[in-house]
């Protein structure tokens, strides 16, 4: 199946989508009856990929993913696979082992103890969102993270420059032991020194190439994604 990975994955397509890669060997063990939670899904990435594989998929995010993502899921044909629903993942309240499957891609560290509230938005909010995910997950369940990490010092000084470390709270490598202590089986994986966001495609397959050559170089510290598998 060709996948449209740049509406699944949205930004930092090249970098991003590596998830793909990683997650795969996971979601084809499952049964397609697998129950399966979407979180921070606004526009609906993840949800549209989980359902083009033939999953059944609860679309969610703080806001109304039916109003945000609907029309993503429409131009595929996968709206009948989909339900949407608000859902706040540090203070949510769904049922405990409900599902065999949770992902979310970019969420955790804008999470928010009170939404209104960003002096709110620390790791043990973080933890907090983690440990409930945790709770949903039905034994032997997975909890497929796609995250933030500080990455490397050019990178922190780019997104000072640019703004972007408001309204974030980036995680360091080190905390991600603690962040899924609640697990019974976790494998992270590490990408991207460079991002891909450039608007020149050239620019971009520049960065993706320098990214894939000198992952194997450079301290696990230095890349700014990790890809996450946490098995309940």
């Amino acid at each position: 199946m060709q996948l449209p990975v740049d509406d699944i994955i949205e930004w930092d397509v090249l970098n991003w989508s590596q998830l793909i890669r990683y997650w795969t060997p996971i979601v084809e063990r499952l049964s397609k009856e697998s129950k399966v939670l979407a979180i921070g899904e606004r526009n609906g990435g993840l949800s549209l990929w989980l359902a083009l594989l033939g999953f059944d998929v609860v679309c969610t995010d703080i806001v109304d993913t039916g109003t945000t993502a609907k029309d993503l899921h429409k131009k595929y044909g996968v709206e009948h696979k989909i339900s949407y629903q608000t859902f706040d993942v540090v203070n949510g309240n769904l049922d405990a082992d409900s599902f065999d499957l949770i992902v979310a891609k970019s969420v955790i560290g804008g999470l928010k103890g009170n939404r209104s509230d960003a002096s709110t938005r620390s790791f043990e909010v973080q933890q907090k969102a983690v440990d409930n995910i945790n709770r949903l997950l039905k034994p032997g369940g997975y909890f497929l993270s796609a995250e933030n990490l500080t990455g490397n010092i050019l990178l922190q000084a780019a997104r000072r420059n640019t703004g972007k470390t408001q309204g974030w709270r980036y995680l360091h490598y080190r905390e991600l032991s603690q962040l899924f202590q609640s697990f019974d089986l976790v494998q992270t994986k590490t990408f991207g020194i460079l991002p891909t966001f450039f608007g020149s495609k050239f620019v971009n397959l520049i960065m993706f190439f320098i990214n894939k050559h000198l992952l194997a170089f450079l301290p696990t510290t230095t890349k700014y994604i990790a890809f996450t598998t946490a098995q309940k």
